[in-house]
């Protein structure tokens, strides 16, 4: 598990919370969301971070229009 990468959108329209704990890495891509999550997640009632820890070594954030390599070299899941 912790050669694995999950890729998910910043906003939650994925299974946010259940994808980025545990052993694996985790990149987010921002700028990608759905809007109707947008709606639903407006509405949760505790903030995202009490259920992530955003700053762990294992989550990175990727503007969804970069080089995805780059996000997983710091990662350290591929070498230079």
């Amino acid at each position: 598990m912790a050669k694995m990468a999950v890729f998910v959108g910043e906003s939650g329209d994925t299974d946010y919370e259940g994808l980025l704990g545990g052993l694996h890495k985790s990149v987010v891509l921002t700028g990608v969301s759905c809007s109707a999550s947008n709606a639903l997640h407006a509405n949760r009632s505790y903030p995202l971070t009490d259920v992530i820890s955003l700053e762990s070594s294992n989550v990175v954030h990727a503007p969804a229009d970069s080089d995805v390599r780059d996000a997983l070299k710091k990662l350290e899941l591929i070498k230079e």
